[in-house]
């Protein structure tokens, strides 16, 4: 039974030159019990679409035509006074970004307790059973310390659960979910989609998951809508678009996708050019630039949808039959990797941060144990990648590495130098030209009030080696070789994609020509399209520069792409290191294992079948580490002599070593490997 059907919704921006229409024609009915996922490119429409039905678009935004029909009534007619009644009862919003939609000066309990106060009329009390009820609903772990809470005190992963527990409080039909699991861990994620998938099921709840995440598409939904420039272009059932595809864009978006089998040193199918300006006429179909197989008929007139058998509708001239065929070749300059000698060796790392205000409890001396003897190697043009969930000391080892956190004990030694025992001086300046970070975020890492040329040119004034002249032709060299026209040194941060800007932070990274680069989640919020553009890049770069990366992610699928050799970190500890064919093929730490169940990845069949075997529970705090083991609290093998002994590491096979007391059996591997 349809419970909320869109027929041909168009939302307008009104702008200062013109009206920019970011949804044209959309309609979509979804059943109740069903979850509908759409997905496409940043701009694409998705998060509009999903606003529009909840009438929570910005000022200068407004549903300019079609019908929004819910329970016998066009959502897009009703004043601000009904909507009301609506929000959160009947149609409830999980926004992307749960940190900057809570209240931070608002208890959890409070929170969670205002909608059902205003929508069910109940008292303070009732309504905060009522929050306790879907806190538990939600699997919270301490659901009664939570209500009082605030949420900085909360994980990402608890935040998001108190986002789904608001939406959730008044049993709506219909849940919006938009981009509900884009900055969590792999583990967390399966545990949140987990909590919706038997929600949905309990409550006969509809749900529209809109995200870039393939993976989530392929095993969550039972139909998926791909839009493009404000456009549907493509829908069908899950199965069907991942298999039997008839639209151009939604065959490239698929091959963009690194999968968790892929063969490490394969390239990825990037979608060239970028999506059509909505401020300006657009003649024809909308994709038809950056098309393959656009003709003059595409470039002219714009293509009807039509209906290609039972549900499945596409608009192309020319439709495609089924996915790309890629050809996956290995480069032979990374199978001469073991070779090579080391360039970077870490030896018995550690690193304490002291928790301040730790004598209001009457204990002095607290610390949190970010990194706790940590050994591992990088050598001459490898990528090393680090992996592991938030707060297991990944990025802190990166910072480490480049000399932007001090080390409490252990050893750094680059290029035969241990480069902490070195005094401040030419020397150390040297060796710290050679290691250069990629930061997460490129868009709070570029001062936004230099233009691109003066960020790059930088470093390159500061050590003072190259004369003016020089360091304009380096700029102009470093924008080529990332992909940029030379015109974007005259910009500024904000006149960039999230994906250009990437390619700026990279430009900066190589501007001292270094031999590591240490790459902290560099493709985490973008798309797949424009992320497969960016690995791709890195990869060429590695090649022609000889360059030797350290991956810092929480993306399997990114690592197994990207990486050599593999180093899987738990509450900072390195707990298994290896080949990267090998660990993701055969892992033999139970925390690897789980990582790797917990993958969504962009196949139907392959990703529902490895549902189960998920790592449970939070990470422990690392201000007070496991005894022992520090897997063990939610490890399936824990036996007693865990709680007792710390396993330490040992070779199982050549370069493939393991922290466990009881790991893995070789023949033991994960689905997506036989």
């Amino acid at each position: 039974m349809t419970i909320l059907s869109i027929k041909n919704l168009r939302t307008s921006f009104a702008m200062r030159a013109a009206d920019v229409v970011a949804v044209d024609g959309v309609s979509i009915d979804i059943a109740a019990g069903e979850c509908v996922g759409i997905v496409g490119e940043s701009g694409c429409g998705k998060t509009t679409t999903g606003l529009s039905i909840m009438r929570l678009l910005p000022k200068n935004g407004h549903v300019s035509g079609g019908q929004i029909f819910f329970d016998g009534k066009d959502l897009a007619t009703l004043s601000e006074k009904e909507m009301r009644s609506v929000r959160g009862n009947s149609i409830a919003l999980i926004p992307q970004d749960p940190m900057t939609s809570l209240n931070p000066v608002m208890r959890i309990g409070d929170q969670i307790a205002e909608g059902y106060i205003i929508h069910r009329g109940a008292s303070k009390e009732e309504a905060r059973q009522r929050a306790l009820e879907v806190l538990r609903m939600v699997e919270m772990p301490m659901p009664e310390e939570r209500l009082n809470q605030f949420p900085h005190e909360l994980s990402g992963g608890l935040r998001q659960r108190v986002m789904i527990a608001m939406a959730l409080v008044c049993e709506p039909k219909v849940l919006i979910a938009d981009e509900p699991t884009t900055a969590l861990d792999v583990t967390i994620q399966a545990q949140i989609l987990d909590i919706l998938d038997g929600l949905r099921e309990k409550l006969n709840m509809a749900v529209i998951l809109i995200t870039h995440d393939m993976g989530v598409i392929a095993s969550r939904t039972d139909r998926v809508v791909v839009m493009y420039a404000g456009k549907v272009v493509e829908e069908a059932d899950t199965k069907t678009l991942f298999t039997r595809m008839n639209h151009p864009y939604t065959q490239a978006l698929l091959a963009s996708v690194p999968k968790i089998d892929n063969i490490t040193g394969g390239r990825l199918l990037s979608i060239p050019g970028l999506p059509p300006d909505l401020s300006k006429e657009i003649v024809g179909c909308r994709f038809a630039p950056r098309c393959t197989y656009a003709t003059d008929q595409c470039r002219t007139s714009e293509p009807e949808v039509v209906d290609a058998s039972q549900g499945h509708r596409f608009a192309c001239f020319n439709p495609t039959n089924g996915p790309a065929a890629v050809d996956v070749q290995i480069n032979q300059a990374r199978k001469a990797i073991d070779a090579t000698k080391p360039l970077l060796t870490v030896s018995n790392l550690v690193k304490e941060f002291p928790i301040r205000g730790a004598s209001i409890f009457r204990r002095t001396g607290l610390k949190v144990s970010a990194v706790a003897d940590v050994n591992f190697e990088v050598r001459e043009g490898e990528t090393f990648g680090l992996v592991g969930e938030s707060g297991c000391g990944k990025t802190t080892i990166g910072r480490l590495i480049t000399g932007l956190e001090e080390v409490t004990s252990g050893d750094i030694n680059f290029a035969g130098t241990n480069v902490d025992g070195l005094k401040k001086g030419a020397r150390r300046r040297a060796l710290a030209r050679n290691r250069q970070m990629m930061f997460q975020d490129p868009y709070a890492s570029l001062d936004p009030r230099k233009r691109v040329g003066d960020i790059i040119r930088e470093p390159l004034e500061i050590q003072k080696t190259l004369s003016k002249t020089e360091m304009d032709e380096r700029v102009d060299q470093l924008l080529r070789e990332v992909g940029l026209p030379l015109a974007a040194a005259e910009r500024y941060p904000h006149e960039f994609s999230g994906g250009q800007r990437q390619r700026v932070g990279l430009a900066r990274s190589l501007a001292l020509e270094p031999k590591l680069v240490i790459a902290d989640e560099p493709v985490s919020a973008l798309d797949v399209s424009i992320q497969a553009q960016i690995l791709n890049l890195m990869q060429d770069l590695q090649e022609a520069r000889g360059l030797s990366y350290i991956l810092i992610s929480h993306d399997l699928a990114v690592v197994r792409y990207i990486a050599h050799r593999i180093g899987v970190m738990y509450l900072g500890k390195l707990v298994e290191v290896g080949p990267a064919e090998e660990v993701f093929s055969a892992p033999r730490h139970h925390y690897t294992q789980g990582l790797l169940n917990a993958v969504p990845n962009a196949d139907v069949e392959g990703s529902r079948e490895r549902r189960g075997g998920q790592i449970q529970g939070e990470l422990p705090s690392a201000a007070n580490p496991p005894s022992g083991c520090r897997f063990r609290t939610r490890c399936p093998a824990a036996a007693d002599i865990c709680a007792n002994e710390e396993p330490t590491m040992q070779e199982i096979s050549n370069g493939h070593t393991v922290a466990c007391h009881f790991p893995i059996e070789a023949a033991v591997t994960i689905r997506s490997a036989q």
